[in-house]
C-alpha cells in the first residue's frame, strides 16, 4: 500500500499538529504486509540509488537490531520503518540524537505524564527502564555526502504476554496507557518529529538530548586496537561529540561509538 505524507497531514494534523516545514517532503511511503526487513528493502533501494521511499512494515520475519541480533514483533501490532537519509558527512554524528529525541518526543506525547521516559545511550527508549523502541542506524558515505538508512522500531500494541519469554524488560505504549493506538497516527507524529528535529538548532537540541540519556550501568568490553583481544571498561559518561567515555583496567580513557561497544551484565 502507497501512502502520501500529505495524506497523513490530511488526517491527523488537528491532533498531532502539521509540518511547518517538511524535511521529507520528497518521499514516498509504502506500507506493506510482510517483509524480511524493513532495513534489507531499504539497503537494496539505497544501492539501486532509490532514496526517496520510506519502507513500513506490518511484519518483519528476519527483523535484525544491532550486532545482527534477532529483532521479533507480532503481525501488525508495532511500528516498524525504516527511512534513507541524505546529509553531509560532517553531521553524521547527529543522527543518533535526531532520531532518538524523535522518538522520545514521539513517546512523550502518546503517554501519560508520570512516566519516566529516558535514551539509554546509543540507541534505545526506555519507559521507567524497560525498553519501548530501538533504533538501527547504517550509513553509507561517498566523499562529503552520506545516506543513512534509519531503522526505527516502536513498540505500541503489544501486550505484556508478547514479553513473557523476553530476554530484556520490554513495554509499549498499550501496557503503559492501556488502551490500543493507531499505528498511522504514530507514524505520522514520528515523521514530523524527525522531520523538525532535522530541522531545529542542533545545539539546542543536544543539551535535551544530555538531560535524557543514561550512561549504561553495565561493564562493556571493546576489541584491543591492533588484535583480537578484547579489553573491559567502566563507562563513565557521553560527551559533547556523543561519544562513550569509559575507562579500561588499565586507567586509560576512551571515546567510543556504539559500534565498538558490545554490553555484558
Amino acid at each position: 500500500m502507497k501512502i502520501e505524507l500529505s495524506e497523513l497531514a490530511e488526517k491527523y494534523k488537528f491532533i498531532s499538529g502539521k509540518f511547518e516545514s517538511n524535511y521529507f517532503d520528497q518521499h514516498h511511503i509504502e506500507w506493506l504486509n510482510e517483509v524480511s526487513s524493513t532495513m534489507a528493502i531499504v539497503e537494496k533501494n539505497i544501492l539501486d540509488n532509490i532514496f526517496n521511499r520510506i519502507i513500513v512494515a506490518d511484519y518483519q520475519n528476519s527483523g535484525k537490531g544491532r550486532f545482527e541480533r534477532s529483532w521479533e514483533s507480532p503481525i501488525a501490532k508495532n511500528l516498524l520503518f525504516s527511512v534513507p537519509i541524505k546529509i553531509n558527512s560532517q553531521y553524521l554524528h547527529r543522527i543518533p540524537v535526531i532520531s532518538t529525541m524523535s522518538v522520545l518526543d514521539t513517546v512523550k506525547f502518546f503517554l501519560n505524564k508520570n512516566k519516566t521516559i529516558s535514551i539509554k545511550w546509543p540507541n534505545d527508549i526506555l519507559v521507567n527502564e524497560n525498553k519501548i523502541s530501538g533504533i538501527l542506524i547504517k550509513t553509507h558515505t561517498d566523499n562529503n555526502e552520506s545516506i543513512i538508512n534509519l531503522g526505527i522500531g516502536l513498540n505500541v500494541n503489544t501486550s505484556s504476554y508478547d514479553y513473557e519469554n523476553s530476554n530484556f524488560n520490554a513495554t509499549s505504549l498499550k501496557i503503559e496507557n492501556g488502551s490500543s493506538l493507531d499505528l498511522k497516527h504514530i507514524f505520522y507524529k514520528l515523521i514530523m518529529s524527525l522531520s523538525d528535529n532535522f530541522q531545529t538548532n542542533y545545539n539546542d537540541l543536544f543539551n535535551l538530548w544530555k538531560k535524557n540519556i543514561l550512561i549504561p550501568k553495565k561493564n562493556i568490553s571493546i576489541e584491543e586496537p591492533g588484535s583480537l583481544n578484547r579489553i573491559y571498561c567502566k563507562p563513565l559518561e557521553v560527551n559533547n561529540k556523543g561519544l562513550l567515555v569509559v575507562e579500561t583496567e588499565k586507567g586509560n580513557f576512551l571515546e567510543l561509538t556504539s559500534e565498538e561497544v558490545t554490553f555484558h551484565d
